[in-house]
């Protein structure tokens, strides 16, 4: 996946809460239209997912002809990734935990007939703020959460001893640190 589950659930809650403070929409069941929004995040970065797994059996089924020859095997995974979701017509996502402008512009036009075909959403806006609204949104939380990962490798750099940055360990004490700001802003 793409995104922790933990940050879908707030990138979805907090879009869908600052739209409803704007005045932007309101919803009779603002939880249940956060639901809406988190599944279909979740269910989206799943196909990616699956487009991952279908490339390695690819290049796993293909492994004798690959092995002779002097190719990297992330950009062999990446370049077959890429056209299965081409041929799907799928927007891939940049690398775990990021996501590419492409696939922001992608989630915003998701969310907004989301909403816009949501029975318990009302809108008071026109169509095209409607859904700069919900850029502008997610744009927030991405940045947000940039904040938040900077804020954990931070920590990590601030232990007494010395851990590069590319080791296992730096890595491990980053996604620990992160995992626990998430937990903090999802109660």
């Amino acid at each position: 996946m793409r995104l922790p589950p933990p940050l879908i659930g707030i990138l979805a809650r907090r879009l869908v809460q600052g739209l409803i403070a704007k005045g932007t929409i309101a919803s009779d069941h603002p939880e249940k239209t956060v639901e809406k929004v988190t599944r279909l995040i979740t269910a989206d970065l799943a196909i990616e997912d699956e487009l991952t797994e279908k490339a390695r059996l690819i290049l796993l089924d293909r492994q004798d002809q690959i092995k002779g020859q002097d190719l990297e095997y992330h950009a062999l995974l990446a370049k077959a990734k890429s056209q299965l979701a081409s041929q799907r017509g799928y927007t891939l996502s940049t690398g775990p935990g990021r996501l590419s402008r492409e696939k922001v512009q992608d989630f915003t036009g998701q969310i907004f007939t989301l909403l816009l075909e949501d029975r318990d959403v009302e809108y008071f806006v026109k169509d095209p703020d409607l859904r700069l609204a919900v850029l502008r949104g997610l744009e927030h939380e991405l940045a947000r959460d940039e904040a938040r990962s900077e804020k954990a490798r931070q920590k990590v750099r601030n232990i007494k001893r010395h851990i590069p940055e590319e080791s296992p360990e730096f890595h491990a004490l980053f996604m620990q640190f992160y995992k626990e700001l998430l937990e903090r802003e999802s109660c």
